[in-house]
């Protein structure tokens, strides 16, 4: 009788498959991609300067609705400044303070949860009082006295949210390297003479790395509605600099006459932070398969 064992297909290929069946990864994945792009090719994109004011033309409505015009797909503000310009601009401010914050307080999260789990002790007591007293504080508001005090701008939010918004991090990835340092691999490594930092930059960390994704892209979501209600507060990006927040304090005013100023930039947030957790729910999934399957 022939053998009709079929060959596995290649580790890379499976992942590959179950990810493009997964529906929530592919579409946050696409629409994080999509948002990638229109921010790196801003200035082909945008028909207008987003700053440029035209006091004639100002209050137009997107195109589709009456009064409005093809020149303008997406209106203008009330200072007349074109809306789709500083919506792709504005997309340049969140995945700028989303991912700056998502890569310092991973460093800062992760660091300290590799140190208290690996070594315990004394040394894992010190990282607990830390975490704790961080968990103390309310992240926001922590942001808003901080930033109020020492003034907004894109690189204070982004300073100010990264080392607020570690704390995560450190819970996940200390539980996480608990649980593996006494592996018999980490044993071995230990018995070979490996170093500390050797054996959690080489043994620990890639046993724990889909935990940090995961919780990678739930920190940039928080982050980029960090930015948005600080830039709503007033606290935030500056004017003319357009951000997606700002859009919405600036079109608050007109928010029975003109609804469109806070629902497109309102949308925006919404499509960015729902792609980003949709895309850390299906890094969840795929890492751990055998929950779904």
């Amino acid at each position: 009788m022939a053998d009709t064992h079929v060959p596995a297909l290649p580790d890379r290929r499976l992942r590959l498959r179950r990810a493009l069946r997964h529906g929530g990864f592919v579409f946050g994945a696409a629409i994080l991609m999509l948002a990638l792009v229109v921010a790196v090719f801003a200035p082909l994109l945008a028909p207008y300067d987003p700053v440029a004011q035209n006091l004639s033309a100002r209050l137009i409505p997107p195109s589709w609705m009456q009064g409005g015009r093809p020149d303008h797909l997406l209106g203008t503000d009330h200072l007349g400044r074109d809306y789709l310009s500083r919506l792709i601009y504005g997309s340049r401010i969140s995945l700028i303070v989303g991912f700056a914050t998502m890569v310092i307080s991973g460093v800062i999260g992760s660091t300290l949860g590799f140190v208290g789990g690996y070594f315990g002790g004394r040394v894992d007591d010190v990282v607990t009082y830390i975490i704790n007293s961080r968990l103390s504080m309310p992240g926001l508001l922590v942001a808003l006295a901080v930033i109020s005090l020492v003034g907004g701008s894109l690189l204070t939010i982004v300073l100010v949210l990264g080392l607020l918004f570690w704390d995560r991090y450190a819970v996940v990835v200390r539980t996480a390297t608990q649980q593996v340092r006494s592996a018999d691999f980490v044993a071995a490594a230990r018995v070979a003479g490996a170093s500390a930092p050797a054996i959690i930059w080489r043994q620990i960390r890639p046993n724990v790395f889909h935990h940090i994704l995961v919780i990678a892209t739930l920190e940039m979501a928080m982050a980029i509605l960090s930015e948005a209600s600080l830039s709503f507060l007033g606290l935030g990006i500056r004017a003319p600099t357009p951000s997606w927040g700002l859009m919405i304090a600036e079109g608050r005013t007109y928010l029975f006459a003109k609804p469109y100023l806070i629902w497109i930039p309102g949308i925006a947030i919404f499509l960015l932070v729902l792609a980003t957790n949709l895309l850390g729910d299906g890094l969840r999934d795929l890492s751990q398969p055998e929950r779904h399957t």
